[in-house]
């Protein structure tokens, strides 16, 4: 069986006749789910430093696209440097049922990643062409090196002698070296990366705009959960977890609006910063924006809403928890708010969940121009607004 036709059997995918360039990519067979496996890998792989050729003159890459069938037998060799960088994976070292030959590969759980082949597949599928002989555990990964040298031969001709003993898990360690120094480099805060953060922070979630202000991978960032600065105490989760539900129920059951800390928070800003704000008084509403260019232009300005705890800053549609002078790079603080302030604002505007000043002054807010907005700030100050804001403090102190 020729290789793209194997590749395709353990993923059960079919070779495509339009848009061939498919074919070539990393194969992922159609039941494997885990987004947070798939998401980390190809954060390792954007991360990953150039390997040397081998002796024989094969480029060593992790193919996601134009695989190319050099690499098939250099298993080995690619198993052992993802396993150094991604501890999520055992080495498993099998043999090829049709060829009687050794191969390599990755396994997590019943998932397998075999980069010499560009696919991800699950264990039942693939053990039907390659069986295991045995498994390495991750954390057997440096001891097995030191031990058997067993990367020496991709590089070297002949035995190796008593100077070259260490010479694979040196060849791992500067793997790892230069990859630390790539990963740590996503962070390195230039005036010229300022700019371009701030240029582009919108582009895919604001995952490169999050990424900066959490010194956090990439993958960690796509999950449902709250990202916090390595500087922050993490104490700070437990004052938000401890009143995120809450809300969340008071805005479902008595307004039907969604206000998840957790989910679907990006461009709700306003609704999330401003209760966090009427449940926990520590943390203090702030509203501003983001200034930015966009084609060409200069001027545009992102609005915005969030909230300051002592030294840092919570903002909750980014979910991310960062230092003060980190954040304030970027974002540009005009109005702050107590939680006796943000009591008084709501008698007036009612249950306006927006930015305040611009609210008040009748300034467009998020590209909101309908009849509607316009019509409601005209009411500022009414009795109908000051019923609606009394009854959402009401709310605040019963399901507070």
């Amino acid at each position: 069986m020729k290789l793209d036709k194997l590749r395709y059997g353990l993923t059960e995918h079919r070779e495509k006749v339009m848009f061939t360039y498919e074919n070539f990519k990393l194969l992922i067979h159609p039941n494997m789910d885990n987004d947070e496996l798939f998401e980390r890998l190809d954060d390792d792989l954007d991360l990953m430093p150039e390997i040397p050729r081998t002796i024989d003159g094969v480029d060593i890459r992790f193919y996601r696209y134009d695989y190319n069938e050099e690499i098939f037998y250099k298993s080995e060799l690619l198993s052992f440097i993802l396993a150094a960088i991604n501890k999520d994976w055992d080495i498993v070292k099998g043999i090829d049922i049709n060829t009687g030959k050794v191969h390599y590969f990755l396994k997590y759980n019943d998932e397998i990643y075999d980069p010499s082949l560009a696919v991800m597949t699950k264990y039942d599928l693939y053990s039907k062409r390659f069986k295991t002989i045995k498994v390495i555990k991750n954390e057997e990964v440096e001891e097995y090196l030191k031990e058997n040298n067993n990367l020496y031969r991709f590089y070297h001709k002949g035995l190796f002698n008593k100077k070259d003993k260490d010479f694979s898990i040196n060849f791992i360690n500067d793997i790892r070296r230069r990859f630390n120094d790539n990963f740590h480099r996503q962070y390195e805060l230039s005036d010229e990366k300022i700019e371009e953060i701030k240029d582009f922070f919108w582009h895919d979630n604001f995952i490169d705009f999050r990424q900066v202000l959490t010194c956090r991978r990439k993958s960690s960032l796509v999950k449902n959960k709250i990202s916090i600065h390595p500087s922050v105490d993490k104490k700070v989760l437990d004052e938000i977890d401890w009143y995120a539900e809450s809300i969340r129920d008071l805005m479902k059951d008595e307004y039907d609006v969604h206000a998840d800390y957790y989910n679907g928070t990006l461009g709700n800003c306003y609704a999330l910063s401003i209760m966090m704000n009427l449940f926990n008084g520590k943390f203090k509403l702030i509203q501003g924006g983001i200034p930015y260019t966009r084609r060409h232009r200069d001027g545009d300005f992102y609005q915005h809403s969030w909230l300051e705890y002592g030294d840092f800053v919570y903002d909750p549609a980014l979910r991310i928890v960062t230092p003060k002078d980190l954040y304030y790079k970027f974002v540009v603080k005009e109005d702050e708010y107590t939680k006796e302030e943000t009591e008084d604002m709501l008698r007036k505007i009612g249950f306006n969940l927006t930015h305040f000043k611009d609210y008040l002054n009748g300034t467009q807010i998020g590209g909101d121009e309908t009849i509607r907005y316009r019509s409601s700030v005209n009411k500022v100050g009414s009795d109908e607004f000051r019923e609606e804001g009394e009854k959402l403090l009401s709310l605040v102190k019963l399901y507070r």
